[in-house]
């Protein structure tokens, strides 16, 4: 008895304590800028007890409070106040003209795990070390001679990909998941541009595929220690961490052997993204957990991309149709090649209006101001933290005509001199398209992204007619969110091989 009295006092008397340290934080922040209008908090958790309001995810959440407290808002993830914004005006502010000023990154501690201490590109902060990571994987995998060397590669694997998801048809009565060949697909590219070789390792793709999904999948566990730090030393909540450490030394096992096999090579190749990391003199943390890096934010976004638009085609077969005829019009024998790809304009508006409608990264990387600034006119001190709510941006009815209908038709509008209105509402639509970001910060992979889920859909599209699974029940497009938005009933279809 007198065991527990003593613990419950312990508990009241931490209580106070984080209430007198909420009460000073509160008065600093105050006396220092005044912040925008939101929500009211409560002490300690701030406004934690409404994210999920309703059952509803996080992007949604905040999304509807800006109907209340408007476009750039205050929150408060427990004890840290957070600048939320959801309108495309104060984003480009932020990732475009003032982009020098808000360069930095406010980050998870479970990120500095499977970072090498924030040692890498998406990671580390504005500066040096970051512009020479970024220069060079521009200058060697992402590079155009890299690219274009991959064209007749990234053929193949959709030649790959078609003929595994026609053959997982074949023995389940039409129905496939093509999700796993889409993820295994994109490892294949992103381990060529980073060990710069034909790439055919089954091992290393299908441990890759493993890891990268257990480090997204150990997100949501540690994302309340971070938001209170103290909970990392309780014994009995340590171990969300312990498994970030356990998928950190797979992580390392598997890279590791490849770097080695690389400089033993007798011709290895000076081009591929491996060969700048090791003559930058870095650590081996360093080099492994940057080319982790490459894996980790592709895999998902470029797979769920394609995912996403297939479960639409699906919703919306009439889109479907439409998209089918513009295929076989440009090429109607062999597989869609990369360069004809490029050209199908109603393709790329569907990729588009899918990638609107369910943005990988509905809320943005944070930002975090390096120096005192400003932001819509409102002065911002060094060191706020700034997170864009982009699937807000996306949705917002002031840019976007009935922003919750699948609609590919909205990017197709021309501009015309005499059409102000038209003009006016592209404007608005590529200001406010921000799924990959922009400015400084910009998603180096931006141009490969698009073009190699656009190559995947319009040879999927071109081989099959995606239906749904079970006849008169259309695939679930329900969101689920951890690092990034998923299909909360991964994406099954039935497919019926075409005639071309």
């Amino acid at each position: 008895m007198g065991g527990i009295f003593w613990v419950v006092i312990a508990m009241l008397v931490g209580f106070l304590i984080l209430l007198v340290l909420e009460k000073g934080l509160l008065v600093s922040a105050t006396k220092a800028m005044s912040w925008p209008p939101g929500p009211p908090k409560i002490p300690i958790f701030g406004n934690l007890h409404q994210l999920h309001k309703g059952g509803r995810l996080v992007h949604h959440t905040l999304a509807n409070m800006t109907k209340e407290y408007g476009s750039i808002m205050t929150v408060w993830f427990g004890r840290t106040p957070t600048i939320v914004i959801s309108d495309h005006h104060a984003a480009w502010e932020v990732l475009v003209t003032r982009a020098s000023d808000y360069a930095s990154r406010t980050l998870p501690y479970k990120a500095r795990i499977t970072s090498a201490g924030w040692h890498t590109l998406a990671t580390c902060d504005f500066g040096s070390y970051w512009y020479s990571l970024r220069k060079g994987v521009l200058s060697t995998a992402l590079s155009p001679v890299t690219v274009s060397a991959q064209m007749h590669l990234q053929v193949n694997d959709v030649i790959a990909v078609v003929r595994s998801i026609e053959a997982e048809a074949s023995a389940n009565n039409g129905v496939v998941n093509p999700l796993i060949h889409l993820r295994r697909c994109t490892i294949r590219l992103i381990a060529r541009l980073c060990f710069g070789s034909d790439f055919s390792n089954d091992k290393f793709i299908q441990e890759m595929d493993c890891v990268t999904e257990d480090c997204i999948l150990q997100t949501s566990h540690t994302r309340l220690a971070d938001i209170f730090p103290l909970l990392r030393y309780i014994p009995g909540l340590r171990q969300p961490f312990q498994e970030v450490y356990q998928v950190k030394c797979r992580i390392e096992n598997l890279i590791r052997p490849l770097i080695i096999q690389y400089q033993s090579s007798e011709s290895p190749n000076p081009n591929c993204y491996l060969q700048f990391l090791l003559s930058q003199d870095m650590e081996e943390e360093v080099v492994i957990f940057n080319i982790f890096e490459m894996f980790l934010l592709a895999v998902d976004s470029t797979s769920l991309a394609t995912a996403w638009a297939l479960g639409f085609l699906i919703h919306y077969p009439l889109v479907q149709d439409k998209l089918y005829k513009e295929v076989i019009e440009d090429s109607l024998k062999g597989t869609i090649g990369i360069e004809k790809a490029s050209k199908m304009k109603y393709l790329h508006a569907v990729v588009k209006e899918s990638t609107r409608m369910r943005p990988i990264a509905p809320l943005a990387v944070p930002h975090k101001a390096v120096k005192d600034s400003t932001l819509m006119g409102r002065r911002i001190e060094q060191g706020t933290s700034v997170t864009l709510n982009l699937y807000a941006v996306l949705h917002d009815p002031k840019v976007w005509i009935e922003p919750h209908k699948f609609n590919p038709d909205r990017f197709l509008i021309s501009r015309g001199e005499e059409d102000e209105d038209n003009e006016g509402a592209m404007k608005g639509m590529e200001r406010s398209f921000l799924p990959f970001g922009a400015g400084r910060r910009v998603c180096p992979g931006m141009e490969l992204a698009k073009i190699h889920v656009a190559l995947i859909l319009a040879n999927l599209v071109k081989s099959f007619e995606w239906l749904s699974a079970v006849e008169g029940q259309l695939p679930d497009l329900t969101e689920d969110l951890t690092f990034i938005l998923r299909m909360k009933t991964p994406l099954s279809a039935k497919i019926v091989p075409r005639c071309t």
